[in-house]
């Protein structure tokens, strides 16, 4: 089991760039949550607490934080993010991805966006993302 406390943002900070994963919520492994080592005063309350820290945490780890795994928040330390997103692509880097046509323009066109705005919040990626609509991957003949 995980022995740490978060009091504070820079608690949260230092866990996530300690453990590298960090599930927001409890889960299938017990103690390796933000929700199990969050101090009381921090975890949904009337005061300041891990929710608020979320994107300032974000921000200055530049950790990836959203529902990776099963539909669940994770946070993802800078550090491990390129191989979990390996992982997840089947061991794939994305240039590898788009050259075997696993990707289309449009994934290749997010990819590149979200990269030059990193770190960005998904939010504030709809209305580029909207308002640029990259070619389909022309068809190569038989």
């Amino acid at each position: 089991m995980l022995d740490f406390m978060i009091h504070t943002e820079q608690d949260l900070e230092r866990a996530v760039e300690s453990y590298g994963i960090l599930p927001l919520f409890r889960n299938a492994v017990p103690g390796w949550s933000v929700e199990e080592h969050a101090a009381p005063e921090t975890w949904f309350t009337d005061q300041e607490g891990v929710w608020e820290w979320k994107s300032p945490v974000i921000w200055g780890t530049g950790c990836a934080y959203g529902k990776f795994l099963g539909g669940k928040a994770v946070f993802i330390s800078r550090e491990w993010f390129p191989d979990f997103a390996n992982w997840r692509r089947d061991g794939y880097d994305f240039d590898a991805r788009f050259e075997d046509e696993l990707a289309s323009y449009q994934d290749k066109y997010l990819f590149e966006l979200t990269d030059s705005m990193a770190p960005v919040l998904s939010k504030d990626l709809k209305k580029p993302a909207a308002t640029a609509r990259p070619a389909a991957r022309a068809s190569t003949p038989a």
